[in-house]
């Protein structure tokens, strides 16, 4: 027969006292607060590990690990020392064969009071978790035996660039032209960060935000990151200015890449100057303005036939990326021109059917 049997309040603290017995020489062995270390790529960081040999005597040997990797092992009996894991992993790349004896990343330093632990240079994939290990001969005098380290490893990112829908580089570049109306998609992508960066996008003066992606690079530990921006386009994005925008903590400014994006829209307007009226035989002109057309539209005139003219056209560019084009129709009229009708039409490229203006 199996009893089950409560535990009355004494027995609970039994428990719990015990525990704390078991676990007291942890806390006793583990020195003060996690220390924290920040570096970049190529940087030399110490790790220090405190030793007291004056009240805890010699030690068999101490070992740092990274994480629950070793990664350097020490015997001052022994006479006896070497990297280990990452500390070594120059040394087993055949393209680092030139560095020989110098491809060890890791070294320690120590004196009677510390083992510390040189890196040197430091990789992004060191980040983590640092600990020495030490093993007293003599263990009665309850001395620390283990110090922890922590390393944060941050890198800016190295290059951003701007892709269109075909994932070309068109960083820096005039884009399109495309008609008003079009969707387009562009991308910017930030290499070699870590963390991974904040990424923004600039339309002008408005801010945008893309549909962010990132992805950890296994072999380096840096992040690409990704937005992809839809835009769908208007006549007010003609000539506009689109900025990608990174944000990094190790950067001291931003990094950005832009382009210019060109869009293609219909004439907004076509009018006739208001005086048309002349004298037979006077030579007269007439004037044909058409304004917002993006490409300069072409325009031209309905008059009756067999009139000789002369026609001079000009295109100026506007402060919105578009233009102003001006026809000056030059011809002498006669009887047989009274009171006809003259129109003039202005069409370009993204545009169906002319738009028009008339008079008598």
């Amino acid at each position: 027969h199996f009893y089950k049997r409560q535990c009355s309040s004494e027995c609970h603290l039994t428990i719990m006292f015990v525990l704390f017995l078991l676990l007291l020489p942890a806390l006793l062995y583990a020195e003060g607060a996690m220390e924290e270390i920040i570096a970049g790529p190529g940087d030399e960081i110490l790790l220090t590990c405190p030793v007291n040999t004056e009240v805890c005597g010699a030690y068999h040997s101490l070992k740092w690990y990274h994480e629950d990797t070793r990664v350097y092992v020490f015997s001052p009996s022994a006479q006896f020392r070497n990297a280990e894991g990452a500390l070594m992993n120059r040394c087993l790349d055949p393209s680092q064969q030139s560095l020989g004896p110098a491809c060890v990343r890791g070294s320690l330093e120590v004196t009677d009071t510390s083992a510390d632990l040189r890196i040197s240079p430091v990789e992004l994939r060191d980040e983590g978790e640092y600990r020495c290990e030490i093993t007293y001969l003599d263990i009665s005098n309850n001395c620390p035996v283990v110090h922890f380290t922590e390393v944060l490893t941050v890198a800016a990112p190295e290059s951003v660039t701007i892709t269109d829908h075909e994932d070309e580089d068109i960083t820096g570049q005039v884009v399109g032209p495309y008609a008003a109306g079009a969707e387009v998609v562009f991308s910017c992508q930030a290499e070699g960060g870590k963390p991974a960066p904040a990424m923004t996008w600039m339309l002008g003066d408005e801010v945008l935000e893309g549909d962010i992606s990132e992805e950890e690079d296994k072999e380096t530990g840096s992040w690409n990151v990704r937005s992809e921006l839809v835009l769908l386009l208007d006549r007010e994005h003609t000539g506009a200015d689109l900025t990608c925008i990174v944000e990094h903590e190790a950067l001291d400014d931003t990094l950005d890449a832009h382009i210019q994006v060109d869009v293609n829209v219909p004439v907004s307007s076509v009018s006739l100057a208001e005086e048309v009226s002349g004298q037979e035989g006077i030579e007269m002109i007439l004037s044909c303005t058409a304004v917002g057309g993006r490409p300069a539209p072409t325009l031209s005139w309905i008059m009756p036939d067999n009139v000789q003219f002369k026609q001079e056209d000009s295109s100026s560019l506007l402060d919105d990326e578009t233009f102003e084009s001006v026809s000056k129709f030059t011809f002498t009229p006669s009887h047989e021109e009274n009171e006809k009708e003259v129109s003039c039409q202005a069409i370009n490229d993204v545009m169906d059917e002319a738009l028009e203006d008339k008079a008598d």
